[in-house]
């Protein structure tokens, strides 16, 4: 059965065009208060530091990549995509709330200058204890082993940061092995995912097991 027209330009007004233009006005008088001119918040950050094309590509094809995912994960729990019990679709919930974190964590570095490392840690131990555990179930019949993958490719970059004093090596080669723990975390976690939603929306895949 076709959406009526009406309904999808009301639905797209109150959920899409209302809040971005609250964002946008917010963002603007914010900066305005703390002494930040409209101009630089409207334009792009390299442009504003005439940064050269590769500067910081990789950082920002990693929020890309967690961007994706949040997106997979949450649509398709907040669209009833995923089919079985209710378990399936709070995982890809809480799955795709954690990347959006992360994606916002690494954009605006949150931990970095207001919360943390402490924080940071403490935050990564708890929700990956929450999605081990307490999702096991969906994570055994939908892929567990990419997601562990993902976990110690993300673990390892935690580890190589926290550690990083210990190394005798020097900082860039430090973080060339962290970022690059990460980047593969970060692309394995997508997989997982992408793997995760197209299992559990079929309804044969879950007769199977």
């Amino acid at each position: 059965m076709s959406v009526p027209v009406r309904s999808t330009l009301r639905s797209t007004l109150l959920w899409a065009v209302v809040p971005a233009a609250i964002l946008y006005a917010v963002a603007l008088v914010w900066s305005g208060a703390e002494g930040i001119s409209a101009k630089l918040v409207l334009k792009d950050l390299a442009q504003s530091c005439k940064a050269p094309l590769g500067e910081g590509f990789l950082s920002s094809v990693g929020y890309l990549l967690w961007m994706a995912a949040a997106a997979i994960a949450l649509f398709a729990a907040s669209t009833r995509q995923i089919q079985g019990s209710v378990l399936n679709r709070q995982f890809a919930f809480c799955g795709g709330g954690f990347s959006l974190w992360l994606c916002l964590d690494d954009m605006f570095l949150v931990h970095d200058r207001y919360l943390g490392e402490a924080f940071l840690y403490i935050t990564y131990a708890f929700f990956t204890g929450l999605l081990l555990f307490r999702f096991r179930g969906p994570l055994r019949r939908f892929g567990g082993d990419t997601f562990l993958v993902s976990v110690v490719l993300l673990g390892l970059s935690v580890l190589t940061d926290a550690l990083q004093g210990l190394w005798p090596n020097s900082y860039e080669t430090v973080q060339i092995f962290e970022e690059g723990f990460k980047f593969l975390g970060i692309a394995a976690w997508l997989s997982f995912w992408c793997h995760y939603v197209s299992s559990s929306s079929k309804p044969a895949s879950l007769e199977q097991h």
